[in-house]
């Protein structure tokens, strides 16, 4: 059963990690950058840095 609950957990640290990093970039774009903060520019961030950990994880070659 430990195990089970190990990869649970495994795998929610992607989506957490991806999540801290959409918050970081939007308050990076919102703040510093004066850029008008709404969902849809939010949710690009989201997208965004979820992209960046696949890259990571799988490597560009």
């Amino acid at each position: 059963m430990s195990y089970l609950v190990n990869e649970a957990l495994l795998r929610l640290i992607k989506p957490v990690i991806a999540l801290v990093l959409a918050v970081i970039l939007y308050w990076v774009l919102t703040g510093p950058l004066g850029e008008a903060g709404s969902a849809v520019l939010f949710l690009a961030c989201w997208i965004s840095s979820a992209a960046l950990i696949l890259l990571l994880e799988t490597g560009v070659i």
